[in-house]
């Protein structure tokens, strides 16, 4: 029975409109999960549109039309089923034009946190990563390793 449930529940959000997330001032944020993606086109040209279902539920539309929001989205590059969060900070002026500015984070999972610092410590050849330290005495807890002088 749960599998026809699953079925119809995405047969429904297959067919439900994203409504389009427009702030109204600065500090305005939309915090949701990334579901996917969609382009749509305007007398300006094609843009990505991401999918993002709010705390509340509702599947909103965020144009990544502005190269700021863009540029923060690129960088912080959710996928799907992550959390993210998107701020507006208002608009900005430059030295040429006038610029909405943006920030975007996504909530990472501790696994790929994890992952990350495990990545990090393997780069050194060895696979052990960064030796231990005595907190006491600020000194590499393994006297005898090479290039150590321990502080007494």
């Amino acid at each position: 029975m749960s599998d026809l449930k699953d079925e119809l529940e995405r047969e429904r959000r297959s067919k439900e409109w994203a409504e389009t997330w427009k702030p109204t001032e600065p500090g305005d944020m939309l915090i949701g999960t990334l579901e996917g993606y969609d382009t749509a086109t305007t007398d300006f040209g094609e843009y990505r549109v991401a999918h993002v279902r709010d705390e509340e539920g509702v599947l909103r539309g965020l144009w990544l039309m502005h190269s700021v929001l863009k540029d923060e989205w690129d960088e912080a590059d959710p996928g799907r089923g992550e959390r993210v969060g998107v701020q507006y900070l208002g608009q900005r002026s430059g030295d040429t034009y006038d610029y909405h500015m943006w920030t975007v984070k996504v909530d990472r999972t501790d696994a790929t946190a994890t992952d990350a610092a495990a990545e990090e410590t393997e780069g050194d050849g060895t696979g052990t990563g960064a030796p231990d330290f005595d907190k006491e005495t600020w000194s590499v807890a393994d006297p005898d390793a090479p290039g150590v002088t321990p502080n007494d």
